[in-house]
């Protein structure tokens, strides 16, 4: 297995052509941002330049997770909003991949190599929350609403979850393309504004079952799938350390000023250490091992250091950093909102309660 720091062709994505692909994004960032347009040519763009096809197949089980935490970082680097988008595009065809039927799989063949149909992963319940009603031969029928859901009027199927009467989450694949059932005002945020997230209504809908109850919180593939997050957590946090970089230009020389520019570029390397020894870490890991736990407690160790270094980038740069417009003010917005991810202290005592009862000694546990 390579070591995060192989620098070997087989080990890292180069992408030196598709870089324009990543600066068209970064250039469109603060009109998506400001609601002047949405995310559609980012999207388009990915697909035309194989980037979004070459992301996905890297994710999928036994893909190039280095090339993964690449893509992803440049992405999260371009536009975060853009980033949460195409990683749900990624986790929805990898459930498909870990847990559909062939039927299912031969569907989204198409969309793993080309990124034809733009999938997302929609699991937050809203009021009422979304139940099966009914089953048949044309699927399960349904009843209810989801929030945050990211990618209205983009995402055009998307892997949904509903709970039985255990509490069991049942995941389900549906056309969610009907933009009349989309509630997009009630995703009045500070951050992550170009997500286009918001309500949708599945109400009367038709769905296909989508695995077995339970598969959805299924490890290594839930909890452990939260190093995507991470690499674009970092992605935002290298583009928050080069901001200040230009900010500051040659008074990044004098001491209080290069003391803090040497923190930020520190805490992107740490950030990156963590992302790439936890993903390989992960994908390779075996029923029993610690690798779940180690991206708990990456996810902890990124969330301070990008909180940290936010507050870095507000010193160093002062009042610049939330001028509107600007793209220090939108990194920082989007990172700080992006970070706040669901069930944080939970996801620390989980990693807690498996060090605490593990029987190796820090420092062997990995």
């Amino acid at each position: 297995m390579p070591t995060p720091h192989s620098d070997t062709a087989a080990a890292r994505a180069h992408f030196p052509r598709e870089q324009d692909v990543f600066n068209d994004i970064a250039r469109r960032a603060a009109a998506t941002d400001r609601g002047e347009s949405d995310l559609r040519a980012d999207i388009e763009a990915l697909v035309e330049s194989g980037l979004l096809a070459r992301l996905t197949r890297a994710c999928l089980p036994g893909g190039d997770t280095l090339a993964a935490c690449d893509i992803l970082r440049a992405l999260g680097r371009a536009n975060l909003s853009v980033g949460r988008l195409v990683e749900g595009h990624a986790n929805a065809l990898r459930l498909i991949r870990l847990y559909g039927g062939p039927a299912q799989q031969d569907a989204t063949q198409q969309d793993a190599t080309e990124g034809a149909v733009l999938h997302g992963v929609w699991g937050a319940d809203a009021d009422p929350p979304v139940r099966v009603t009914g089953c048949g031969g044309m699927g399960a029928s349904l009843r209810g609403r989801k929030k945050f859901c990211s990618g209205l009027g983009l995402v055009r199927r998307a892997v949904v979850t509903a709970r039985d009467d255990r509490g069991v989450p049942q995941m389900l694949l549906v056309d969610v393309s009907d933009a009349r059932r989309a509630d997009p005002g009630s995703w009045q945020v500070s951050g992550m504004r170009a997500t286009a997230s918001g309500g949708y209504d599945l109400t009367g809908l038709r769905a296909d079952f989508l695995g077995q109850p339970g598969d959805f919180l299924r490890e290594p593939h839930f909890e452990g799938g939260i190093w995507r997050y991470l690499a674009l957590h970092t992605g935002a946090l290298e583009a928050l350390a080069e901001g200040v970089r230009r900010v500051l230009g040659p008074r990044a020389t004098q001491p209080l000023h290069a003391a803090r520019l040497v923190d930020l570029v520190i805490a992107a390397n740490t950030a990156r250490l963590w992302l790439e020894s936890t993903a390989l870490g992960v994908e390779a890991s075996r029923p029993g091992s610690l690798a779940v736990p180690r991206v708990l407690l990456a996810r902890q160790a990124i969330d301070v250091t990008c909180r940290h270094a936010i507050a870095l980038a507000e010193r160093a740069v002062g009042t610049v950093a939330f001028m509107e417009g600007s793209a220090l003010d939108r990194v920082r917005r989007d990172l700080a909102f992006f970070l706040r991810q669901a069930d944080l202290d939970g996801k620390m005592l989980r990693a807690a309660t498996a060090l605490e009862s593990s029987d190796r000694a820090v420092g062997e546990m990995w």
